[in-house]
């Protein structure tokens, strides 16, 4: 047997994303949800999590997805300073790493003023902490999180290590460790594809390889209304989200995972 944390970590960012994290709470097909709260529609969505996730006949974890990269934007006057008012892209981490060039401090403070925000909200810490675009790699954002884990006395939540990069994962869980700190490893990410069949494969044979309670992604979504006016080159990513809510709230994905003998815990 084998058993994976299937997660969504986008709670937050559109309508069609929560009302889809929320019907497979409801269903049973979702073990976790990542909270996005940099956004608006944070303090007006929360409460329906918090109310499908009390319903629901199974316990779902929810923690909080810290997002780093633009088009979210600083909570703290630090932030604003060493940021401006948008988070950089991505590959501004990447290339100031190497350098040893990020800002930590500025870094932990707009952790710690989301993991504010999420439990002023919610009220209640978070059971994990992910950060998004898997930044968790770079070493001075892995260590801005662990220094504000460290802070969270009685209250500390797990640390989800980055995706495809064992090394460095490694590396992380040790140094968590070494503070008390309980990690989350990341198995594979659920595909983008287009066929259903493709993600029958993936819970047949691409999740061999994932680590037992591994943290597995996946990027389920309704239609938006938005989509008119979403470039073409998107529509593909589109309908793949749509596709990834298909099957795992169908009758089928349940009896896959029996037949496979994967628990969804």
């Amino acid at each position: 047997m084998k058993r994976i944390l299937l997660t969504s970590l986008e709670f937050g960012q559109s309508y069609g994303v929560d009302r889809a994290i929320c019907d497979l709470i409801i269903a049973g097909r979702l073990s976790a949800v990542g909270c996005v709260v940099t956004g608006e529609m944070w303090s007006r969505e929360f409460y329906q999590l918090r109310d499908v996730v009390a319903w629901a006949e199974h316990e779902t974890m929810v923690g909080l997805t810290v997002t780093l990269t633009k088009p979210a934007g600083p909570l703290t006057d630090f932030g604003h300073t060493v940021f401006g008012d948008l988070f950089p892209s991505s590959l501004w981490y990447s290339i100031r790493s190497p350098m040893k060039m990020l800002p930590e401090e500025a870094i932990a403070a707009e952790i710690a003023a989301q993991v504010d925000l999420f439990e002023e909200v919610y009220a209640r810490p978070p059971a994990f902490i992910a950060i998004q675009g898997n930044l968790a790699k770079h070493p001075a954002v892995s260590a801005a999180l662990i220094t504000v884990l460290t802070m969270m006395k009685g209250r500390e939540p797990a640390l989800v290590l980055p995706t495809g990069a064992n090394r460095i994962g490694n590396s992380i869980a040790k140094r968590a460790a070494k503070d008390g700190l309980e990690t989350i490893y990341c198995g594979p990410d659920l595909p983008l594809a287009d066929e259903e069949t493709d993600l029958r494969d993936f819970f047949w044979h691409g999740i061999n390889e994932a680590r037992d309670q591994a943290m597995v992604l996946c990027r389920p979504s309704y239609p938006e209304q938005e989509h008119q006016l979403t470039l073409r080159k998107n529509i593909r990513q589109i309908s793949s989200r749509e596709n990834q809510l298909k099957f795992l709230i169908s009758e089928e994905f349940p009896f896959l995972l029996m037949e496979k003998d994967i628990f969804l815990f």
